[in-house]
This record gives structure tokens, C-alpha cells and sequence, in this order.
């Protein structure tokens, strides 16, 4: 017979199974008495269930536990194998060799460089669409058109654009040529520069109109112009032509004229009894190939009182701007008819606006030449949204 029951003692299976319980999991129904209790018996109290105790993981062959192993061991071979990629990729660039491979270091170093949040921004980020639209019209206004694209590229979460770090090896479009300069003797010659560069799509024509000048028995003596750009901090900003940054102005050796027209290789000279402007003219020697004819000008020489009108007989000159017309340098001055107004610094300064359209910016000309670092450390670099307008350029 089953002894009394202890209310709290906790019930074993054996109790539960001499009682007639099932003993299947907790929850499931047992197989009771064939009979009910007595109606006059107590209610046995209910059982309470002893606890299952948890499974302690056992580490597998991998060293990972049971539970979640597979993922587990999928991460650890992904970070493994990300890993040799990497090292391998690092060594086929350490020790690159083809273009193709060179190419490609040089685009993950760029990209390296310049997509790490190397400056944390100062500004918080914008917090709706108006704020975004500002910021890029900002980037507009200030052509920073690559930067712009940039901040789509970032917002969308696409590659974009991936400017180098510097441009400095990059080749521009055009670039300066040297020329061989004529240096007829005569006490200026030490001081004429042996080569003058002058920008490439001008060079051939100068080259051509120089061996013209040859046939006749002339010269045409240049000197060496501005090339590099003027730095940021340059005090001459305000007096600085553009021109002569785009390769669109040649400097002639005025020192070569007004001592005496009769031997300078260079004079300012009109027909005698005209009353035309002065022009620059190439004295001919008469050695040429093709003779020039012998004609009586008035020429201007420097005199005790200033520069003045005199005559030189049977002259044989060759006017400039009649044989440089094809290479589009034309004199830079006003014309010259009052001989105490010619100045070297304008009558021998010419300029080319071939090609030059209004409205054309001087970024466009100073990126034809120069690289966009230069341009940007330039004393000019404030000045490329200025537009030509026919005459200069101007805001």
C-alpha cells in the first residue's frame, strides 16, 4: 500500500508510477487508474517536475562549440580567407610589372588616399534633402565639380569619381616648344636667350615664318616669356597679363631697335612722306635668297632729346606684322604715329587670339598648358571663372 503523502515532499517516478501515472514528458497524458478515486478520498496533491538540467556544450574537433558550430566555423573560414586574398594581392602589387598591374596600384593607392575619413567633417551632417541640394550648389558655384560628383557618389553609396592625387605627371593637351632663336652680333647678343619656348600649336608657324625672315637676309630675335605661374602669394596680381600664362603672347628683343635703323636688326619704320603708324621691321643684310627691294623710310632712332623721325635711305626692311600674319601674332600696342609714344614694353609685345572666343574661361586656357595642381597653388587660381570678351579677361 502507498504511504500517506507529506504535502511538499516531492514526488518520485516510482510513486507516480505504483499511483498509475504516466510517466511520459511533462504535459503528456499518463495512463491513469482503471477507476477513479473514491469520491470520499483526497486529491493527491499535484506533482512538482524536478528540473532538466541544461546540456553543457562540449567544444567539437575545431575548438568551437556544439551549438552554432557551423556558423561559426563559415566565419573564421571567410575572415581566413580574406585574409590570403589580401596577402596575395599585396604581393602581385609589391611586384608589379605590366602596365595593366602598375595601372591598377595606382588606382587602390588613390582610392586608399582619398576615401578614409582622413579630416572629420566640421559641419554636422545635413538633415534633409534642402540642406544636400545646398551644399552641392555651393560645390557649383565654386566648380568644384569632381568634389560634387564625389558627394553624389558618397550619398548614393556608388564609386565615384577617383581623381588622382596629383596631376603633376599628367601630360596636358598642349605644352611649350623650344625654338632656336636668332642672335645676330652686336652688343645685345650674350643677353638673347639660344632657345625661346613657345606653346607647341604656335611653334611650327613661328618655325615657318623664321625661315621666311632667312630668305630675305632678316632675323627675328625673341626673348624668353613667363612659363610657370605666378604663386598665390605673388604682390603682382594686379599688373599679372593671363596672357602670358597661356602661351598667347611673343616677346621681341626690343632692344635691338632705335639705336640706329640703318644696322639695328630691328627698326620701327613707314614709307618716307607717309603718314601711316610706325611698324616693326627685320632689317635685311641683302644675303638672302629672295631680294628685298631697296626703299626710302622714315625710321625712328633714340636721340639726345628722346626718340625721333629720321630718314634712311634705299632701307631694305621686312615689315612683321605683313609676314607673321599666317601665325596669328599681331602687334599688342596701340599703333604708333608720335614717336615720343613708342614703348618698347607695348610695340614689342605681340599677341595670339587665334581661336580665342568670347566668352571662353581662363580655366580652360590655363588647363591646356598647365596642370590643375599648378593652377590651383597660381596667383591665377582665383581667376578661371573670368571670361574672354574680345579684348581681355575680365569677371
Amino acid at each position: 500500500m502507498m504511504p500517506d503523502a507529506v504535502p511538499g515532499d516531492p514526488i518520485s517516478a516510482n510513486d507516480l508510477a505504483e499511483a498509475g501515472v504516466g510517466a511520459g514528458p511533462v504535459g503528456s497524458a499518463g495512463e491513469g487508474p482503471s477507476s477513479g478515486p473514491a469520491s470520499n478520498a483526497e486529491p493527491e496533491p499535484t506533482p512538482t517536475p524536478t528540473p532538466t538540467p541544461t546540456p553543457t556544450p562540449t567544444p567539437s574537433s575545431s575548438g568551437s562549440a556544439e551549438p552554432g558550430g557551423d556558423a561559426a566555423d563559415e566565419t573564421t573560414g571567410t575572415a581566413a580567407f580574406a585574409s590570403i586574398a589580401g596577402d596575395t594581392l599585396i604581393d602581385l602589387l609589391k611586384n608589379a610589372t605590366s602596365p595593366e598591374a602598375l595601372e591598377a596600384q595606382n588606382i587602390i593607392l588613390r582610392r586608399i588616399a582619398l576615401q578614409g575619413d582622413v579630416i572629420p567633417s566640421r559641419v554636422p551632417p545635413p538633415r534633409n534633402i534642402t540642406e544636400i541640394g545646398g551644399y552641392l550648389n555651393l560645390l557649383t558655384n565654386l566648380n568644384e565639380l569632381d568634389m560634387r560628383s564625389q558627394v553624389l557618389a558618397g550619398i548614393l553609396g556608388v564609386a565615384g569619381p577617383n581623381p588622382p592625387l596629383s596631376d603633376a605627371g599628367i601630360a596636358t593637351f598642349l605644352s611649350f616648344t623650344p625654338v632656336i632663336n636668332d642672335r645676330p652680333t652686336g652688343p645685345f647678343q650674350a643677353s638673347l636667350p639660344v632657345t625661346v619656348l613657345i606653346r607647341s600649336d604656335f611653334a611650327g608657324l613661328i618655325k615657318a615664318a623664321m625661315a621666311r625672315l632667312h630668305e630675305r637676309g632678316a632675323t627675328l630675335s625673341m626673348l624668353a616669356g613667363p612659363y610657370a605661374l605666378p604663386p598665390a602669394e605673388s604682390p603682382l596680381t594686379t599688373i599679372i597679363d593671363p596672357l602670358d600664362y597661356v602661351g598667347r603672347t611673343l616677346r621681341l628683343a626690343g632692344a635691338l631697335a632705335l639705336t640706329d635703323p640703318a644696322t639695328d636688326p630691328l627698326a620701327l619704320v613707314r614709307e618716307s612722306g607717309s603718314s601711316a603708324p610706325y611698324k616693326l621691321a627685320a632689317r635685311s643684310d641683302g644675303t638672302g635668297s629672295i631680294e628685298v627691294a631697296a626703299t626710302d623710310y622714315e625710321a625712328l632712332q633714340t636721340g639726345p632729346t628722346g626718340i625721333a623721325s629720321v630718314t634712311v635711305t634705299a632701307g631694305r626692311f621686312v615689315i612683321l606684322e605683313e609676314l607673321l600674319s599666317d601665325t596669328g601674332f599681331e602687334p599688342g600696342g596701340p599703333a604708333i604715329t608720335d614717336p615720343e609714344k613708342a614703348k618698347p614694353t607695348e610695340w614689342a609685345k605681340w599677341r595670339n587670339l587665334a581661336g580665342l572666343e568670347p566668352g571662353m574661361t581662363l580655366g580652360e586656357e590655363l588647363r591646356l598648358l598647365h596642370s590643375q595642381t599648378e593652377i590651383l597653388g597660381s596667383a591665377l587660381a582665383a581667376k578661371v571663372n573670368w571670361r574672354w570678351n574680345g579684348t581681355e579677361f575680365a569677371p
